[in-house]
């Protein structure tokens, strides 16, 4: 149904979740096609880092509804910048990692999303917080820290 009206933009919300990789694989592979067959953009909202760089080109990565990076999936993936970007890809499984090495969890409880927290909404669980304006009124701005990838944290300021 969502094809039928021939789109410029599809939103995939978690269309891979709970699948096997066989099944997960079909359905990228779907998707990619429907995007050609249709010449449309696909907006995808994943949690699993594999499908974002399986099939984005650009990528934003949110905590508690807010960018805190962004950029190409080369740039973020490769060279992370935000804390909890960096937190994010240190939990991920790597092949070849030997079985002993564990993941390192990102500590702390993802706040009440109904709660305001001010400043930095990653400040609570962050691991380098440092920064007196990181709990500060205003939230930090997205910066610029080379052409096309951006930051929100004042490390970077």
């Amino acid at each position: 149904m969502a094809l039928s009206c021939n789109p410029t933009l599809l939103i995939a919300d978690e269309p891979t979740t709970a699948l096997d990789v066989t099944i997960q694989a079909q359905i990228i592979e779907l998707l990619m096609s429907l995007q050609q067959k249709y010449n449309m953009a696909i907006l995808m909202i994943t949690h699993n880092l594999g499908v974002i760089a399986e099939m984005a080109d650009e990528v934003a990565v949110m905590y508690l509804g807010r960018i805190v990076e962004s950029g190409t999936v080369k740039q973020v993936l490769d060279n992370p910048l935000h804390p909890y970007t960096i937190g994010l890809m240190r939990s991920v499984p790597r092949m070849g990692a030997p079985d002993q090495k564990r993941l390192t969890p990102i500590l702390g409880s993802v706040p009440d999303p109904l709660a305001k927290v001010e400043g930095c909404a990653f400040h609570l669980r962050c691991p380098v917080y440092k920064q007196k304006g990181c709990s500060g009124k205003d939230v930090p701005p997205l910066v610029e820290v080379e052409p096309g990838h951006f930051v929100r944290c004042l490390l970077y300021h």
